[in-house]
């Protein structure tokens, strides 16, 4: 028997959970990597253009980052007891980021047909009150992210994927609020160099001629990810070794983007 049969009936339960965890995120998700699609085959034949690159690039990545980051969040609710599973704040938590994502990205998406930035527009007042209000979104998204990552901890089974999963909601959270913070302070990613994504990295754009926070804003974001997994091994000490790895990486990052140093010279 091959290893794709042995191990699909597992692959149909965890998908099962995942849906039956939080149909709303679920099924968002799901449309979303629907619409990233959409947006990869936009890019191709649509020729505009904006910072340097097809105007269909950003939309593309915020749908598969935020479905990635929902079923995520379903993993974890997952190992969390069905009567916390299913509390009123549980659902309204998982309720909030699943609107907060869908008006997130009816907003970039919308900004990006019109070949305009989604983010740091201040263009005229209505641009500037909905990028608040955006990143308002943002925030309360971490915050659920935040809130579940506490339940797992507080109540899900002592196991070392648990722990892993919950402390690394928080710690992605919290460092992405962080990251957040600054980004919106300083009113740009890029600190220096060259002000486009045509010079950037292949595919995720980061600077290459100068600063730029988005590097640290994905590493402590994608801990969460990365810690589970880790898990995965068995290994407690593996563990805490890909902790301090990404919140080392987060930490540079940040302090190279806020000194102008890009991560990769090219």
């Amino acid at each position: 028997m091959s290893i794709l049969a042995i191990t699909a009936p597992h692959h149909s339960h965890l998908v099962q959970r995942l849906r039956s965890a939080s149909p709303a995120m679920w099924w968002t998700s799901l449309a979303f990597l629907m619409a990233c699609a959409i947006c990869v085959t936009l890019a191709a034949i649509d020729p505009r253009l904006f910072n340097g690159i097809s105007i269909w690039v950003k939309p593309a990545k915020f749908f598969l980052s935020l479905a990635v980051h929902m079923l995520t969040l379903s993993f974890g609710l997952i190992l969390l007891p069905e009567r916390i599973r299913t509390s009123r704040p549980a659902q309204l938590a998982t309720a909030t980021m699943v609107a907060m994502a869908i008006l997130e990205m009816l907003y970039i998406t919308y900004r990006a047909a019109l070949a305009e930035a989604s983010h740091f527009n201040t263009a005229s007042p209505l641009a500037a009150f909905l990028y608040n209000l955006m990143g308002a979104g943002a925030g309360l998204m971490m915050l659920v992210t935040l809130f579940i990552g506490i339940q797992i901890i507080r109540h899900a089974s002592p196991t070392l994927i648990a722990r892993a999963t919950g402390w690394g909601f928080v710690a992605a959270a919290l460092m992405t609020l962080a990251v957040g913070f600054t980004l919106g302070g300083m009113g740009s990613h890029w600190i220096g160099g060259d002000q486009t994504d045509a010079t950037g990295l292949p595919v995720i754009g980061w600077s290459t001629t100068g600063g730029d926070l988005r590097a640290a804003h994905f590493a402590g974001l994608h801990i969460m990810q990365v810690l589970p997994l880790a898990a995965v091994a068995g290994s407690r000490a593996i563990v805490w070794a890909s902790a301090a790895a990404m919140s080392l990486a987060t930490v540079a990052c940040y302090i190279l983007a806020l000194n102008g140093i890009p991560l990769i010279h090219l």
